[in-house]
């Protein structure tokens, strides 16, 4: 990358996982029971697949594709553990900072701030690394690209592991024609209003100004911002389970996946696997769940067309499938808000 990206930092905040907007303020006491009336009032926007491991099952238009926001990074994870499996890559491997940061354009509301912070690398200006040539390991690009949802993090990771190692692992996994999308190449869409190829971006300085001249007529708004949600990669809810569950039995993926939520663990449960996402106008669910006696559940849940009140609840949903996979009667409930 031959320019900074020190002042690219657009004045939009995260909502969940890659969202390129504020979230409201948490609430003191989340309420599921808002989404399953959304579920009920919207249901050609949401699509669900739900198997708690003990026969209980929900499938709402589990084949049709939708947004997947932060949700598709489970793809790359899969890439990384194959790669990892076959001695093609190495969690100690080391990379530049610098290299990390060529694909950070400053959208993803803190996630890289986030990482940054958490591996101890200085950044004075609070953007960006004080120091390319620092080097951080696979392993940390992978902690911050499920637990802090990075989203340079994942376009380093397409690119070090290349497009045919992830749609080999994708298909491996139980979603064969997964998306793996350029994050970078979607979000350069949004700023520039037309598509141009990331490679092109990270060797063209003309480019590079033209883009950073663009920042000051972003979409400021959610509304603003919906329209260009839409149309970003998008996959099945029935794709994204398969791959939770396969996933759970991968020792060093389910290791990144149950980091993710944190917290005291259910008696009786050994792991819980998350990785979710958000956009505007979308909020998005992956889960899966390991019982001590060996069971294992798995959902994924898509929505669409969320309003921004709606949307400001997006951890009600994590929670809402977190319980429906943990407990019969709430999933219950959940088929039922879907029927």
């Amino acid at each position: 990358m031959l320019l900074t990206r020190r002042h690219l930092l657009c004045a939009c905040g995260v909502a969940g996982a890659s969202a390129l907007l504020p979230t409201a303020p948490a609430r003191a006491q989340a309420r599921p029971d808002d989404w399953l009336s959304w579920f009920r009032a919207h249901r050609r926007h949401v699509a669900v697949a739900v198997d708690d491991g003990r026969g209980g099952r929900v499938a709402h238009r589990a084949f049709e594709p939708q947004p997947l926001a932060s949700a598709v990074k489970v793809v790359h994870l899969a890439g990384y553990a194959k790669a990892v499996a076959t001695g093609a890559a190495n969690p100690d491997d080391r990379v530049r900072v610098g290299d990390w940061e060529q694909y950070y354009l400053g959208l993803d509301g803190g996630a890289h701030q986030a990482s940054l912070r958490a591996l101890g690398i200085p950044s004075s200006n609070g953007v960006t690394a004080d120091d390319p040539q620092h080097r951080v390991t696979l392993d940390d690009l992978v902690t911050s690209m499920i637990r802090y949802s990075d989203n340079a993090a994942t376009d380093l990771l397409r690119y070090r592991l290349g497009e045919r190692v992830l749609r080999s692992a994708a298909a491996r996994h139980g979603w064969p024609g997964a998306p793996v999308p350029e994050l970078l190449g979607d979000v350069l869409r949004l700023v520039l209003g037309r598509p141009v190829s990331v490679e092109r971006y990270l060797r063209d300085p003309q480019l590079q100004l033209e883009v950073i001249g663009r920042f000051p007529d972003l979409p400021a708004t959610y509304e603003g911002q919906r329209p260009w949600a839409r149309t970003t990669w998008a996959g099945t809810a029935a794709g994204l389970r398969r791959a939770h569950r396969s996933l759970s039995d991968v020792d060093l993926a389910r290791g990144y996946l149950e980091q993710a939520l944190g917290g005291d663990l259910p008696p009786g449960v050994a792991g819980i696997g998350f990785k979710g996402g958000s956009l505007p106008g979308i909020v998005t669910v992956g889960m899966s769940v390991r019982w001590e006696d060996g069971r294992v559940g798995s959902a994924a849940v898509l929505t669409e067309e969320v309003d921004e009140q709606e949307f400001a609840r997006a951890a009600d949903l994590v929670h809402l499938v977190r319980r429906a996979l943990l407990e019969p009667g709430v999933l219950r409930e959940f088929q039922a808000a879907l029927s």
